[in-house]
C-alpha cells in the first residue's frame, strides 16, 4: 500500500491479536480494507440489490458500515486486551457508533439508522446491546462513559484523517463510485474530536433508543422490501466480516456463461443432447422436469442453471439440493472434480466428516486432512463456494432464525436452486420446503428447477402454485421408452418369512449382484443376518442405513461405489442390504433388487438402482405382499393401494412414463384428501411461524429448539464407544472422535430415555446410549 492510501500512523491499533506469540496482530486498517474488498465483490454479484430493496442508498450504506464497523476497536483496554492484558467489558461495536457523529449532519435520518443498525448489530442481537447499555439510566451512562474515556485524542485525530485523506482513493481502488459509493463531508478534525469526547455518550445513548423505536416499526410494516432490505444490510456486514476475518480470498464467482465447456467436459454434443436437456438450457425462470432415471437429468439442470445466468439478473449463486447425507456426498464429489472443481461446497450435519475422509483418500496425512476438512466447511458456512451442495433442511435454517440467518438468507438472493428427487420427503416437510420455495421466488428473486422420475398431480400442482409457473419439462416418450429395462414381478409373502431369502442367496449364488431393500432398519439388519449366515463368506454382503456411524457409513458408501457404482472401474459382485437411503442419486447399478412393499413413487426409486446401464433388455425388480402396512414408515393405505396397482401390472415391462398416471390413481378419494389437509395443516403452521415473522435482528433459540426437533434429529454416542472416544480427544484427535457419533431421530431417544438406556451428560458432552453397535450391524435394538 502507498502512503496516500493507507494509513501508517495506524499500524499499532490492531482489530484481531497474533496468531502466533511474538508476531504483530492485525491492523484495523488492514481488517477494514479486507471487509471492504469483499463488499466490492458483494456488489458486483448482485448490484441490483439497492431497486430491490426500495433502498437507493444500500450500497453507501453499507460501505460506511463496514469502515466504522471496528472503530471501536481503538479503545486502550480492548487494544490491551488484544496484547494478552486484562478482559475489556464492552462491546466495541456500540463505540464504533460515536463515530457515526462525524459524518456531515446532511445524511438522512433512514441512512444514518440503516449505518448504526449494521454497525452495532453485527455481533450481537438488539436485546443483549440494550440489556448491557439501556437497561438503567446510571448503569448506561456509566457504562457509555466508560467507553468514550477509552479512547486517547491521539488515537482519534489518526482516525480522522484516515477518513479524511484515504478514504476518497479507497473508493476508487475498490471501484465502488459506479455502484452509488461516495465521499462524504466530515466535519472537521477539532469539531470531531470535540463531538466524540464531550458528546459521545449521549449520542450513542440516543442512537440506541432510535434504533429500539426503529426496529419495533419495521417489525410492524412487514413490508416485503423493507424485509428484504435489512436482512440484505445485516447479512452483508456479518459475511464480510466474517470472511474478512477467515482470510478466505476473494469472492469466487459462479462460472456458468458457456454451455459448450460443461458439453465438451461430458463428451455430450448439443446434437446428440436429449429433448428434455435441451429445453432446460433454453428455458428462463422456474420450472418442473420430469424425465425417467439415468437419462441425463443432472446434466440438464446444470444446462438450466446456465440459462439462468443470461437473465437481465445473473444467477448469483447455485444450490443443489438432495434429501440423503450419501446422495450429497456423492453429488458434491460428482460436480467438484468434473463441472466445478474447486467451487463447490458441501453442507450437511456430517460434512466434515465426509470431506476429512476425502482428503485422507487423496493420500493427505490425518493431521492435514483434518485442517484441510475443516477450512473447507468453514468456507462453505461462510457461504464462500458458488456452487453448494446441500439438503432443503440447512436452507430451512434461514426461517427458523437460527444464528446468522440473515447472512445464510442473503446469500439466496438472486440464487438458482436445483431440487432433486423432491417426491423424497414426508408431507409435512414438503409443505415448509413448498414454502419457502414460494417464499424465495416471490421476495428473493430466486429461480428453481424441481425434477424427479415421477411426480403425481396432486403434488405438482402444489409445485406449479410454489414456482408461480405451469412450464413442465419432461422427456419424450421415446426417451421413456428407451429406458426402459424392468420387468415387475410381486412376491407373495414376507421376505423374512419361510425360505425367501434362502432363494435369495440363491441369486448370489448365481453371479448376480442383489439389493435387497427393507422399509426399516430393524429388517434390513434382520435380513443381513439371515444373508450372511446363507452365503457364508462366499458372496460380499454389505449393510447400509442411517443409524450407523459416521466412520462406518461414509466406509460402507465407499464399498458400495467402487463394488457397484456405474462408473467405477473396480465393480465386482456384492449383496447390498439397505434401507430407504439407497433410493436417492445414488449411481449405482445392480442386477436384481428385493424389495419391501412401499408406496408406489419409492418403489420405482428402489427400481432405479437396478440395469442402471442398460446392459441388458430388463431385470427383474421383485416386489414383496407383506408386510402390507406402511411398517410406522409409510401411510398404511397409502401402500396398500400401491401394491394393487403393482398386483395389476405384475409381470409387465416398467414405463416410467406411465407411472404419473398410476400415481394419480395412488392420490386419489381419501388418500388425496388426507394428504391435502395435512399438507395444508403443515404448510399454514410453517407460514405462520417462519414466513410470516421473518425479519431482521432477531435470531430465535426458541426457533432453533423447534428446527432441531422437526429437521434434525440429534447424534449419540454408543456407550460401547465411550472409551475409544475419550482416548481420541486424549490423542487430540476430535475429528477423529466426532466420527463415533449415530444420528437417532429426537422420538427414539426420547424412547430410550424413557427406559432407562439414553442419558444427558451436559452441554459440550454427547448424549449417551446404552444399546449394542457394531460396525457390520449399527445401533441395534433401537425400535
Amino acid at each position: 500500500m502507498t502512503s496516500l492510501l493507507w494509513p501508517d500512523w495506524l499500524d499499532d491499533i490492531w482489530a484481531k491479536s497474533p496468531e502466533k506469540e511474538g508476531e504483530e496482530g492485525e491492523s484495523l486498517a488492514r481488517h477494514t480494507w479486507l471487509v471492504l474488498q469483499r463488499l466490492a465483490g458483494m456488489i458486483e454479484l448482485r448490484p441490483y440489490l439497492p431497486e430491490m430493496t426500495g433502498f437507493p442508498g444500500l450500497w453507501q450504506t453499507l460501505f460506511w458500515a463496514c469502515l466504522l464497523h471496528d472503530f471501536g476497536k481503538s479503545a486502550q483496554g480492548f487494544q490491551d486486551r488484544l496484547r494478552e492484558g486484562p478482559r475489556w467489558p464492552h462491546r466495541h461495536e456500540v463505540l464504533s457508533l460515536a463515530f457515526l457523529d462525524w459524518l456531515d449532519q446532511r445524511l438522512n435520518k433512514e441512512e444514518k439508522l440503516w449505518m448504526a443498525a449494521a454497525i452495532v448489530y453485527h455481533h450481537k442481537d438488539p436485546d443483549e446491546i440494550s440489556r448491557l447499555y439501556m437497561g438503567g439510566e446510571e448503569c448506561s451512562e456509566n457504562a457509555l462513559g466508560e467507553l468514550i474515556a477509552g479512547v486517547e485524542e491521539k488515537v482519534l485525530a489518526g482516525l480522522w484523517q484516515w477518513l479524511a485523506e484515504c478514504v476518497p482513493a479507497w473508493i476508487e481502488a475498490l471501484g465502488l463510485a459506479s455502484a452509488g459509493v461516495r465521499m462524504v463531508d466530515l466535519v472537521s478534525c477539532d469539531h470531531a474530536l470535540n463531538r466524540f469526547i464531550n458528546r459521545g455518550s449521549i449520542n450513542i445513548h440516543e442512537l440506541l433508543g432510535n434504533l429500539r423505536r426503529w426496529l419495533r416499526e419495521t417489525g410492524r410494516l412487514r413490508r416485503e422490501a423493507l424485509t428484504v432490505g435489512t436482512l440484505a444490510l445485516r447479512g452483508h456486514i456479518i459475511s464480510c466480516d466474517h470472511t474478512a476475518s477467515a482470510h478466505a480470498g476473494s469472492l469466487l464467482k459462479l462460472p456458468l456463461h458457456n454451455a459448450d465447456e460443461l458439453l465438451h467436459q461430458w463428451r455430450l454434443s448439443k446434437e446428440k443432447m436429449y429433448s428434455h436437456q435441451t429445453s432446460c438450457l433454453h428455458t428462463r425462470g422456474s420450472a418442473i422436469m420430469i424425465a425417467p432415471t439415468g437419462s441425463g437429468k443432472t446434466e440438464a439442470a446444470l444446462l438450466w442453471a446456465i440459462n439462468q445466468d443470461s437473465c437481465d439478473r445473473s444467477c448469483s449463486r447455485l444450490f443443489y439440493t438432495l434429501p440423503y447425507q450419501a446422495s450429497m456426498n456423492a453429488m458434491y464429489h460428482r460436480l467438484n472434480q468434473k463441472s466445478f472443481p474447486g467451487l463447490v461446497g458441501l453442507e450437511h450435519s456430517r460434512s466434515v466428516l465426509a470431506l476429512y475422509r476425502s482428503y485422507l483418500e487423496e493420500d493427505n496425512g490425518r493431521k492435514q486432512a483434518m485442517r484441510l476438512a475443516r477450512w473447507a466447511r468453514q468456507l462453505s458456512r461462510l457461504h464462500h463456494y458458488p456452487v453448494r451442495v446441500l439438503s432443503p433442511y440447512q436452507m430451512l435454517k434461514g426461517f427458523y432464525r437460527l444464528k446468522g440467518y440473515e447472512a445464510l438468507l442473503t446469500d439466496f438472493l438472486g440464487g438458482a436452486f436445483i431440487f432433486d428427487e423432491i417426491h423424497a420427503y414426508d408431507v409435512k416437510r414438503l409443505a415448509a420446503i413448498l414454502g419457502t420455495i414460494k417464499y424465495l421466488r416471490k421476495t428473493f428473486g430466486a429461480r428453481f428447477l424441481v425434477m424427479s422420475a415421477t411426480l403425481p398431480g396432486l403434488l405438482q400442482s402444489k409445485l406449479a402454485e410454489a414456482l408461480g409457473t405451469d412450464i413442465v419439462i419432461q422427456a419424450t416418450p421415446e426417451v421413456f421408452i428407451k429406458f426402459q429395462r424392468h420387468r415387475l414381478l410381486v412376491q407373495e409373502g414376507d421376505m423374512l418369512e419361510g425360505d425367501r431369502l434362502e432363494r435369495i442367496a440363491g441369486e448370489a449364488r448365481n453371479n448376480l449382484s442383489v439389493l435387497v431393500c427393507c422399509n426399516t432398519i430393524n429388517r434390513a439388519q434382520q435380513a443381513y443376518n439371515q444373508l450372511s449366515k446363507e452365503l457364508d463368506n462366499r458372496v460380499e454382503v454389505l449393510l447400509l442405513h442411517g443409524r450407523f456411524n459416521g466412520r462406518d457409513r461414509l466406509g460402507k458408501e465407499k464399498i458400495v461405489q467402487e463394488a457397484s457404482g456405474s462408473q467405477s472401474g473396480a465393480r465386482r459382485q456384492i449383496v447390498l442390504v439397505s434401507t430407504q437411503v439407497v433410493e436417492v442419486s445414488l449411481d449405482i447399478d445392480l442386477d436384481v433388487i428385493y424389495t419391501d412393499p412401499a408406496p408406489l413413487e419409492a418403489l420405482v426409486q428402489r427400481f432405479g438402482r437396478i440395469n442402471r446401464r442398460r446392459l441388458k433388455k430388463w431385470a427383474p425388480v421383485n416386489v414383496f405382499t407383506e408386510p402390507s402396512d406402511g411398517q410406522h414408515v409409510y401411510q398404511d393405505e397409502l401402500v396398500l393401494k400401491s401394491m394393487e396397482i403393482l398386483k395389476r401390472n405384475a409381470g409387465n415391462i416398467v414405463n416410467e412414463e406411465e407411472i404419473s398416471s398410476l400415481l394419480d390413481e395412488v392420490y386419489r378419494g381419501r388418500i388425496a384428501e388426507r394428504w391435502d389437509n395435512e399438507f395444508q395443516e403443515a404448510y399454514t403452521e410453517f407460514e405462520a411461524i417462519c414466513l410470516k415473522n421473518i425479519r431482521a435482528f432477531d435470531a430465535k433459540e426458541s426457533l432453533e429448539e423447534l428446527f432441531y426437533r422437526a429437521f434434525d434429529g440429534m447424534e449419540v454416542l454408543p456407550a460401547c464407544l465411550e472409551s475409544e472416544y475419550q482416548s481420541l480427544l486424549l490423542a487430540n484427535e476430535p475429528l477423529e472422535a466426532s466420527q463415533l457419533f449415530v444420528p437417532l431421530s429426537w422420538r427414539r431417544y426420547n424412547m430410550l430415555r424413557k427406559k432407562g438406556l439414553a442419558r444427558s451428560c451436559g452441554r459440550g458432552r454427547p448424549n449417551t446410549v446404552d444399546v449394542p453397535y457394531n460396525s457390520e450391524i449399527g445401533l441395534m435394538n433401537v425400535t
